[in-house]
């Protein structure tokens, strides 16, 4: 489950990613397009799902939708062997908020959760190293208004299947104060 991210900074990362590529050469995930992960659900069957969504759908549409704002770049650690590094979402209460309820709705527990935009994933701490200064104090900023879930779906068992739309979820229509 995602949050899709408006076309044109869906570009901005690229051109991000693609200039990491021109400094450390190719790495996970250099050709996915950007978006927010929500969760990652286990695999189970359509009929199951189904029933679960349809609730959720519903929960959702009273949840108001949000302005986010990109404001600079964060990295995590994979242990002292690799790192990622993201657009982060600035931090501000309203959007923790936002975030906690989105969870609440959607009936899920989103643990750590640190909602951002990856640009380069899972990648060794000596590339890291290299790669880092040019993200360090580089200021990066965009607003963006989130309207939808979406939750992608493929096939267990095909072989190099990909991630295809399921079902778009909308937030509710107009933005409120909370």
């Amino acid at each position: 489950m995602i949050i899709c991210l408006p076309s044109e900074l869906v570009k901005e990362i690229s051109r991000y990613k693609q200039a990491s590529v021109n400094a450390i050469g190719h790495f996970e995930a250099m050709h996915t397009p950007a978006y927010i992960t929500i969760t990652h659900q286990v695999r189970c069957k359509p009929f199951l799902a189904q029933p679960a969504i349809a609730r959720m759908e519903q929960r959702i549409s009273s949840l108001p939708p949000a302005e986010l704002y990109l404001n600079g770049f964060g990295y995590f650690s994979h242990g002292s062997a690799a790192k990622t590094i993201y657009a982060q979402i600035e931090p501000t209460q309203r959007n923790e908020n936002w975030f906690k309820l989105l969870a609440m709705q959607m009936g899920i527990k989103l643990k750590d959760f640190t909602p951002n935009v990856t640009i380069v994933k899972n990648i060794p701490a000596t590339t890291f190293n290299k790669l880092w200064p040019n993200f360090h104090n580089r200021k990066f900023k965009y607003p963006f208004t989130v309207n939808s879930l979406t939750i992608l779906h493929k096939d267990t068992f095909t072989e190099h299947d990909e991630w295809r739309v399921y079902r778009e979820l909308s937030f509710g229509n107009k933005l409120s104060a909370f």
